[in-house]
């Protein structure tokens, strides 16, 4: 297995792994992912941030992308990375695929000094699946929460952290 970045060229790629893991886009927005579902994923970026602040990663099995992780570099502030998605395959897992990809991203946010934690956020509707893989890697809810809305889902999205970006 080896870790590549993705860009537009793998768009393919990424939508089959998408569409491998409709149960996520399900919970999440309510509907099996859409035909751009992986475009969308790879220009998605919060305001005022920097396409260069933008790193999406694949885990590649020979040719097969087996996960993905999209992460943006100092944001929401300086000294933090937030994981915007991170998927498997879904005939996958349970293959330790998402800590492969987790540890890819640990490496990368290690090479800023400025980087000293891991921000994310689950979405209440995906809880159950997301809260046990993610208290595995160390991360804590922080208690900030905000209204999340996609597709058909009104829910919330919950934001935990990970201080210390190496174990």
């Amino acid at each position: 297995m080896d870790i590549r970045l993705i860009d537009s060229r793998q768009s393919k790629a990424l939508q089959r792994l998408m569409e491998s893991n409709a149960q996520y886009s399900r919970l999440v927005e309510g509907r099996a992912p859409v035909p751009t579902a992986a475009s969308d994923a790879l220009t998605a970026q919060p305001p005022n941030v920097s396409c260069l602040q933008k790193v999406d990663l694949g885990l590649w099995d020979g040719q097969e992308l087996v996960a993905f992780a999209d992460v943006i570099i100092g944001w929401p502030a300086k000294t933090v990375a937030h994981i915007g998605l991170l998927m498997t395959d879904g005939a996958r897992q349970g293959e330790v695929l998402g800590r492969m990809r987790h540890d890819a991203v640990i490496d990368l946010v290690a090479q800023s000094s400025d980087i000293k934690s891991l921000r994310l956020s689950v979405v209440d509707t995906n809880a159950d699946l997301a809260e046990p893989f993610w208290k595995k890697l160390g991360y804590v809810p922080t208690g900030e929460s905000e209204p999340y809305v996609s597709g058909s889902v009104e829910s919330t999205a919950r934001i935990w952290l990970r201080p210390g970006v190496v174990d």
